[in-house]
This record gives C-alpha cells, structure tokens and sequence, in this order.
C-alpha cells in the first residue's frame, strides 16, 4: 500500500464508488419512504449517520484494521438492513400511507445499510489501487454518491404513487441479489462452497428493469383505483 495519488486510479475508483452506489440506493430510497412522509428526513437523517460511521469503520479498516474487523460488522450490517428494506418495500407497495412502526423499520434499515456499505465497498476499491488516499477518497465518494441519488429518488417518489412502487420494486429486487451475493461470499470464504456471484452489470440491469416494470405495473394499479373511485363519489354526492 502506498500514498500514491494517481489520476487515472483515483478516476476508475471514483466511477467504480458511483456505479457501486447506484444498486444499494434503491433499497435506501425504498426504507426512506416507509413511513409517513413527515418521516422521510428522519430515514435521510439515519442514512447520513450510519454513512458516517460507516465510512469511519472502512478508514480505520484500510489504515490500521484487520481486514475481519471492518468485513464481519458491515456485512451483518448491510444483510440485516437489506432485510429491512424489503419489508419496508413490501409495506410501501402494500400501504398506501405508512405508519409509525413502517417508519421506523425503514429508519432503521437506512441506518444499517448506511453503516455497512462502505466496508463492503473496499474489496473492490482496492483492487483497482492500492493508494490509500485513492482508495479512502473513493469511499467518501460512495458516500456522497448515495446522498445524491437516494434524495433524487425520494424526491420522484413524493411527486407520485406509481414512482413509489417502482423504487419499492427496484429496491426488494436490489435488496434480494445483494443479500444473497454477501450469503454466498461468506459461504465460499468460510466453507468453501462454489456459490454463484452475482455481477455488478447483472445487478444494474435488474434493478432498472424492475423499477420501469414497477412504475408501469403501479401506474396502472393508480389508473384502476381512480376509476373505481370516481363511481362511488358521483353515487355518494
């Protein structure tokens, strides 16, 4: 390891964090937008916290750490809150307003998934550099990236249902692949089992699909309850 700041390194990381940052920001945005939506900042608040914490445990990890250390907290981490963000993508799919306790399982799953991404993201960082400030920039750029994207997201979802159950859709389907891609690497590393990876291209392209699938297949459900809606008020005035 070394203290190099190489351009084209710092570059291909740099990418690399935004194309990482991309899939897990639809589990976030499908918890954020669990509950109420009075409670969407406080999810934000949760995510912004477990980010920084998280991005603290990856530098300790990259400079000092061993490397069980930063990989067995993030990964229960991020496996637990992905398993809150497809019940939070349930829910948001199921309920067309959230409650307290939709709230706070996506607050909670914002703030796991939060902590344990930046871990997570550090094989794949150091094998395109072995610069530490490289590696470590790349980390905060993750972080950043997922800021961006999931208020991008939440904001889509604000200004319509059929939005709503498509990032609900996107997010379980990120959340499945991702959580089944971390089984199966702590099952090669600790039994040796020849598992399956699941690719970053497969998991990007799944992610769109389902969220384009979800929004049509929520407009459409949108369409149809307006239109059973329209009888009974004209019947009830």
């Amino acid at each position: 390891m070394s203290f190099d700041l190489e351009p084209t390194e710092l570059l291909a990381c740099a990418l690399t964090a935004v194309m990482l940052a991309i899939p897990i920001a639809f589990p976030l945005a499908a918890a954020a937008i669990a509950g109420p939506r009075r409670t969407w900042n406080s999810a934000g608040l949760a995510m912004g916290i477990g980010l920084l914490l998280g991005v603290v445990l990856a530098g300790a990890g990259a400079v000092a750490l061993p490397r069980e250390a930063v990989a067995t907290p993030s990964s229960l981490a991020l496996l637990l809150g992905l398993v809150g963000a497809i019940v939070s993508a349930v829910l948001v799919v199921a309920l067309e307003d959230g409650t307290r306790l939709t709230a706070a399982i996506g607050i909670v799953a914002c703030a796991l998934i939060g902590f344990g991404e930046p871990g997570q993201a550090l094989p794949a960082l150091f094998g395109l550099s072995t610069s530490l400030l490289v590696v470590l920039a790349a980390v905060v750029i993750e972080a950043v990236a997922l800021v961006v994207i999931v208020g991008a997201l939440v904001a889509a979802a604000g200004r319509a249902r059929a939005l709503q159950i498509g990032i609900a859709v996107a997010g379980a389907v990120a959340a499945v692949l991702m959580g089944l891609g971390i089984l199966f690497r702590v099952l090669h590393e600790t039994a040796g089992v020849a598992a399956p990876h699941v690719s970053l291209g497969v998991l990007l392209v799944s992610v769109l699909v389902a969220l384009a699938l979800g929004s049509i297949t929520g407009g459409v459900l949108e369409t149809v309850r307006a239109r059973r809606r329209a009888p009974a008020a004209t019947t009830a005035s």
